[in-house]
């Protein structure tokens, strides 16, 4: 049966062909079918919601029913749905300006999904090249935002949206750092409970998204983008504890990115190292290559999961989850230091603490100082700059240089102490005081940017902003009969 497009939907797109050719005799005849009608078809888009705003299944049917959205599961992912049906672009929603979910190809769900969370309360994890933040994101999710999660990417282009991405979502437990992923297996040798490695790839996933557009590519690029995952790969599995686990995944379908990374792996490191079986998750087989031609794969690779876009209807995708059994010799090397002291952010004092503690209680009813030890947070300040930094990080890492740690509290001088919207976005639900409820027509100025009259007798220097379903929409600050828009660019919906 034929898809029905909407207005989310690329119409089907050519793809690489001569890529298409090289895949092809990978499958079976009738795979092949398979492949060219699902090729045919639109690509549905994918959200994944976030529980860390108080996002459950209940909510996303009321954007269902509010949007006009038909919907379908996501199999290997509680948190994921397909929009099959939508009469507006689903990236034009005020919920997805406020980080109440992200939009994510379905298939790039799967590699988080691959981690046995449960093992650890307070994990430390290694987000090896995490930008632009989707998977970084979803791992913040999984574990409730209580594990340590060190978020690098090699790339200092990239580490804007990373921030943003992850600003917006709540995570208030992420370092984002700046290095070659091939660093951490000397610096930080079996530290990390679980490791991500998303690695950079050919990206022929044989599906073009707005994420992943279609680029022909050479087999020299390839083969150095190889040589490249097997470097990355390494360095994952040395950095990883015992009983540990990595998961490797990328966005193309070539056996050298994959299957044959995969295999060197594990001839290299066959006795410290197994590849786990993954079936059960994806609810599905959809086995890797055992052998190609005359080669045949070390015969843990099946284990792995090709993701073919007739598999689930998504773009072409790979992901393996690897156990590490015993220690694998490391060169160690220093890392480098840098202390935050030394950088001018410092820790406030205890008198400033209960005086933050109480304003917060007084003027919002948030209880701050539970939150703090709930989440087992140090409030630093640079300059006016508070944030909540998550102790784990200087229980682990208090020298490793970072870009960006933890959650913006606020702002604090002489007069004022302003919470961020980062802050109110996440935990504004708990405020029963100095609230104020925009109407539909003030919530759209509101979306727009705009300023709004305010006659209220000023009580404070901010109001936490609610719709009237009780959504935190951010906050807004009086000024001279006018409730001055406080969101951030990013957050704005101009075609709302």
């Amino acid at each position: 049966m034929s898809r029905k497009k909407s207005k989310n939907q690329a119409s089907p797109q050519p793809t690489n062909s001569s890529m298409l050719e090289r895949l092809l005799p990978l499958l079976r005849e009738e795979e092949i079918q398979a492949l060219y009608r699902e090729l045919e078809q639109p690509l549905y888009p994918s959200f994944r919601y976030n529980p860390l705003k108080g996002i459950d299944r209940n909510k996303v049917e009321k954007w269902a029913k509010q949007y006009e959205w038909q919907l379908k599961p996501v199999p290997f992912c509680e948190a994921g749905f397909w929009v099959t049906e939508s009469p507006h672009p689903i990236s034009k929603t005020i919920e997805h300006s406020l980080g109440h979910y992200y939009i994510q190809d379905a298939a790039s769900m799967l590699p988080v999904e691959l981690f046995d969370i449960t093992r650890e309360a307070h994990p430390l994890i290694l987000d090896m090249a995490a930008s632009p933040g989707g998977k970084t994101t979803h791992l913040v999710s999984k574990t409730n935002d209580h594990a340590l999660i060190i978020a690098n990417d090699s790339s200092r282009d990239r580490l804007t949206a990373l921030r943003i991405v992850l600003h917006n979502w709540g995570s208030s437990h992420v370092a984002v750092t700046n290095y070659s992923g091939e660093y951490f297996g000397s610096w930080y040798p079996e530290t990390f409970d679980y490791i991500l490695l998303d690695a950079p790839c050919s990206m022929q996933g044989l599906r073009e998204s707005d994420s992943h557009s279609i680029k022909s590519i050479t087999q020299k690029e390839i083969n150095n983008l190889a040589r490249r995952q097997m470097k990355l790969l390494e360095s994952a599995l040395q950095a990883l504890k015992i009983n540990g686990q990595v998961v490797y995944s990328t966005c193309t379908l070539t056996l050298e990115e994959n299957e044959m990374v995969l295999d060197a792996i594990m001839h290299k490191f066959g006795r410290e190292v197994q590849i786990e079986p993954i079936e059960h998750i994806l609810q599905k087989p959809a086995p890797a290559i055992g052998h190609f031609d005359q080669h045949r794969f070390h015969s843990q690779v099946p284990h792995a999961a090709r993701i073919w876009p007739f598999s689930f209807g998504t773009a072409g995708f790979f992901a393996a989850r690897i156990t590490k059994i015993k220690s694998i010799d490391v060169n160690q090397k220093q890392p480098p230091a840098r202390p935050l002291s030394e950088t001018e952010w410092n820790p406030i004092s205890d008198r400033l603490l209960h005086e933050l503690t109480q304003k917060a209680s007084d003027l919002y009813g948030i209880p701050l100082k539970r939150l703090i030890d709930d989440h087992n947070w140090e409030i630093w300040r640079y300059k006016n700059n508070l944030h909540c930094f998550p102790l784990k990080f200087f229980h682990h890492f208090a020298e490793l240089p970072v870009q960006t740690l933890g959650l913006p509290l606020g702002e604090l001088n002489q007069t004022e102490f302003l919470l961020s919207h980062e802050f109110v976005s996440r935990f504004g639900g708990l405020a029963d005081n100095n609230v104020y409820v925009l109407d539909p027509v003030s919530l759209i100025a509101w979306m727009r940017g705009e300023d709004l009259p305010f006659a209220q007798e000023i009580k404070t220097n901010l109001q936490i902003i609610r719709d009237q379903q009780g959504c935190t929409i951010g906050c807004g600050k009086p000024s001279a009969g006018r409730l001055r828009n406080m969101l951030p660019k990013r957050a704005l919906l101009q075609n709302i």
